[in-house]
């Protein structure tokens, strides 16, 4: 499975995903088939973007998306059940702060 890295810019608020290490040559999150199967992941670990720029505010959209990907949500909470992957038979328990 290819490695990833999940950053965060404090400045413009977005974060993104980047394969840091690829599990062969070529590989991204089009091609790896470990990212095409629909199964949910343990959350890789997270930087904050200092020498980093963002894709969508710095580089303008202009990136490769086999390589990078915009984070648009984090979900984070409990899944009883069979298993990870959304077909699985279990519930889904969110975190929420009342």
């Amino acid at each position: 499975m290819c490695q990833i890295t999940h950053y965060r810019d404090f400045h413009c608020k977005h974060r993104w995903a980047s394969i840091t290490w690829p599990c062969a040559p070529g590989m991204g999150f089009d091609t790896c088939p470990d990212f095409v199967d629909g199964i949910c992941r343990q959350l890789p670990r997270r930087l904050v973007a200092m020498g980093e720029g963002c894709p969508k505010c710095d580089l303008g959209n202009n990136y490769d998306c086999n390589l990078t990907r915009m984070v648009t949500g984090v979900r984070y909470g409990v899944r009883w059940g069979m298993g990870p992957s959304k077909s699985d038979p279990g519930c889904d328990i969110p975190c929420c702060v009342m």
